[in-house]
C-alpha cells in the first residue's frame, strides 16, 4: 500500500458497494481490501493529520490504521458500523501516538494538508479560508471544535461522529448547531470589525 499515490485518489464508494466488499474483504479478496483503502485513505488520512500535523506520522499512522482494521475486519459483527469502527481505529492510535509522545497539538498548528494539489489559487483560497476557521474555531469549546472538525474539515456523518465520541447522534445535531450558530454570530462580529 503505497500512501503516495492514494492522497489524492480518494474514490467513493456507490451505495450498497461497501456491505459487497467488506464481506468480500471479511473472506479474505484482496481486491476488496485495496477497493476499501482507496475509498478511505484520504478520510482517514485527514482525520489523522488535523490531530497530528505532521504528514510523515499521519501517514504512518493511516496506514497503521488500515492494517490494524484488515487484521480485525473478520471479526467486525456489524458491516454498517465500518466507517465509525475505522476512525475509532485511526483515533486510538493518534491516543497512543500522544501517549509515546507526551505532548498535545495546539489547533493553531494544522497545517494545509492538500498540498499535493496543483491549482495555486485554489491552495491560496483554501489557506486564507482555513486561517481563518481555525482563528474562530478557537473560540468555540472543545467539544464543539471536535464536532465541527469531524463533520466539515473531515466529512464525517453524525452517525460516525456520536460512535467515535460514544453520543447519540441528537446529542451531535445539537453540539453542531450550537457551533454553528456561534460561528456565524463570531464571523459577523469579525466582519463588523472590517
Amino acid at each position: 500500500m503505497n500512501s503516495q499515490t492514494n492522497i489524492s485518489n480518494m474514490t467513493d464508494l456507490p451505495a450498497g458497494s461497501l456491505t459487497r466488499l467488506i464481506t468480500q474483504a471479511q473472506a479474505g479478496k484482496q481486491e476488496a481490501l485495496s477497493d476499501i483503502y482507496e475509498a478511505y485513505f484520504m478520510r482517514v488520512y485527514r482525520f489523522v493529520y488535523y490531530r497530528v500535523s505532521h504528514r510523515e506520522t499521519a501517514e504512518d499512522i493511516t496506514e497503521d490504521t488500515f492494517i490494524k482494521a484488515f487484521n480485525s475486519l473478520k471479526n467486525l459483527e456489524k458491516i454498517e458500523a465500518f466507517e465509525g469502527w475505522l476512525f475509532q481505529i485511526a483515533r486510538n492510535l493518534v491516543i497512543d501516538y500522544y501517549r509515546k509522545k507526551k505532548q498535545l497539538v495546539p489547533l493553531d498548528a494544522i497545517e494545509n494538508t492538500l498540498e499535493y494539489e496543483t491549482n495555486v489559487v485554489e491552495i491560496i483560497n483554501l489557506q486564507i479560508e482555513q486561517s481563518i476557521l481555525i482563528k474562530l474555531l478557537k473560540e468555540l469549546n472543545d467539544e464543539q471544535q471536535t464536532v465541527i472538525k469531524m463533520k466539515f474539515l473531515e466529512e464525517l456523518d453524525n452517525s460516525t461522529i456520536a460512535q467515535i465520541l460514544n453520543k447519540t447522534e441528537g446529542a451531535i445535531r445539537v453540539i453542531q448547531h450550537r457551533a454553528i450558530s456561534k460561528l456565524k454570530e463570531l464571523f459577523d462580529n469579525n466582519i463588523r470589525k472590517l
